[in-house]
């Protein structure tokens, strides 16, 4: 397999041979907007990549693995500003549904966690009263359930075989580029 740090070296080795010039190698992550980098069939969210479906629905481990095949995972929201500026999407473009997140707690029942990082749910996002494992059956955390445009903690654990649509999030992409003095 190739890598693209490999490139990169490669590069500065074969211009560094040329003698008189210095590189400078700059790694940076994202990909600049200046660049006009097309990245459908995700959209660009603050600095995150994601993938709202808004038409298939899923229970959470289809949605999961559907994800995966797209070379992302569900979204898992690590910062308060994250979650606003997901949120803030979706209002602002009229997207109004109920979508599974990495949230769950089916690892040790009543600690939810994001599956796809492994970190715990810590963030202040919880719809009041939840999560509340409603007829001991609820599991998987979904966002968008009862959220209004004045109130977006409103993250809820569902039962995981119901089908709602779902979010990916992909892994930042890393822009590299080099200096050549």
């Amino acid at each position: 397999m190739f890598f693209p740090h490999t490139l990169l070296w490669a590069v500065v080795a074969l211009i560094s041979l040329a003698g008189a010039y210095k590189v400078i190698p700059f790694v940076e992550d994202g990909i600049p907007d200046h660049l006009q980098v097309a990245t459908g069939p995700f959209v660009k969210i603050g600095r995150g990549y994601y993938y709202i479906e808004t038409k298939t629905k899923k229970n959470w481990f289809d949605a999961s693995e559907s994800c995966r095949r797209i070379d992302a995972h569900l979204i898992a929201f690590e910062t308060i500003e994250e979650w606003d500026l997901v949120n803030q999407y979706l209002f602002r473009n009229g997207i109004d549904n109920v979508y599974w997140t990495s949230g769950c707690d089916l690892a040790q029942q009543g600690k939810h966690n994001w599956c796809s990082t492994g970190e715990p749910l810590t963030l202040n996002i919880w719809y009041p009263g939840e999560p509340n494992n409603n007829n001991g059956n609820e599991h998987c955390d979904v966002l968008g359930d009862r959220r209004s445009s004045t109130n977006y903690n409103v993250l809820n654990d569902f039962n995981c075989a119901r089908e709602v649509l779902y979010i990916c999030e992909k892994s930042y992409p890393k822009t590299a580029s080099f200096v050549i003095w």
